[in-house]
């Protein structure tokens, strides 16, 4: 079976190769070329004279020179040279009259500098009795602003040198006028905005009792101001004791109060010894009432301890 498939397969291919030969020595026959049509060319109507060639080359001069202005005016098309030449035109009129301002003022400018030296030549060479007052004037206000100067200067190295006491001051006044606070003050009672209607109630009223409780006022910040507060204030308040003490009776007075002092003082020291006193004795107790016996309490061992050193004593005698 292989050797008859083979011996089809190469007859096959010698066919195809005889065909392939006898396909190649066929000769294609050539195609007759047309004539040219006599219409398509385009040199048939062309009749180059003198007068034309002039006219060509005057055309080509043109277009390249309507190139040219086009480049020069930056126009895309032809028919925008003339407006824009036009608009040129205009504004190039404007600016020579710009520029011709401008040298105008330029002169003038020049013309009062001119003047300007000789004035200050005349002003600086004029020794007049006025110009000489005028001098001496400038030179009294430039002594009188230097003297200005120093003595600022010496008021703010006292104020430096002096802040510290400044601030004491200010610090004092401050104290007294919050301890004088309330003094020469009326009443203001304040009332209670309630947030809505159910609260105004008549049992709910409680600006009915007397408030005297009120806000801080506003911190006043200005000295003179405190000091003329703290001033009436204290006016007012001496004025408040008009009877006259007698030496005699402050020194009573005043010994009374220290030994008044003394004493409350000395109560709150008994208060504090009892009190110590009670939590000895409530120790005690606990111990006392401890569930093990055979741990000794407070007592015992400050009774055994007194014994140990009543034998040490003994023995060392």
């Amino acid at each position: 079976m292989e050797d008859k498939s083979r011996k089809s397969m190469q007859a096959k291919l010698q066919m195809m190769a005889q065909y392939r030969r006898e396909g190649k020595r066929v000769s294609i026959p050539k195609l007759a070329q047309k004539p040219e049509d006599p219409i398509s060319n385009a040199k048939r109507y062309v009749r180059e004279t003198a007068s034309m060639l002039f006219l060509k080359n005057e055309l080509e001069v043109i277009e390249n020179t309507i190139k040219q202005v086009k480049f020069a005016t930056l126009c895309s098309q032809a028919k925008e040279i003339y407006p824009r030449i036009k608009s040129q035109v205009e504004n190039n009129f404007k600016l020579k009259k710009m520029i011709e301002n401008d040298m105008l003022g330029h002169q003038t400018l020049e013309t009062k500098m001119k003047r300007a030296e000789v004035l200050e030549g005349i002003l600086v060479n004029n020794l007049s009795e006025q110009e000489i007052a005028r001098l001496d004037r400038i030179q009294e206000l430039k002594d009188a602003i230097k003297e200005e100067d120093k003595e600022e200067e010496k008021n703010i190295a006292y104020i430096k040198n002096r802040a510290d006491a400044y601030v004491m001051l200010r610090f004092s006044l401050w104290n007294l006028n919050e301890i004088l606070r309330h003094v020469d003050r009326p009443d203001k009672p304040s009332r209670i905005k309630y947030p809505n209607s159910y609260l105004r109630l008549p049992l709910l009223k409680f600006e009915m009792l007397t408030m005297r409780a009120c806000p801080p006022e506003h911190y006043e910040e200005n000295i003179d101001t405190i000091m003329h507060s703290v001033i009436r204030k204290v006016y007012k308040l001496m004025r408040a004791y008009k009877e006259e003490v007698p030496p005699a009776t402050m020194a009573r007075y005043v010994d009374g109060y220290q030994n008044e002092f003394l004493e409350s003082m000395e109560i709150e020291n008994v208060d504090d010894s009892n009190e110590v006193q009670e939590q000895e004795e409530e120790e005690d107790l606990l111990q006392e009432s401890k569930p093990l016996q055979n741990v000794p309490n407070r007592k015992q061992i400050k009774a055994q301890s007194a014994k140990l050193v009543e034998e040490l004593s003994k023995k060392e005698d």
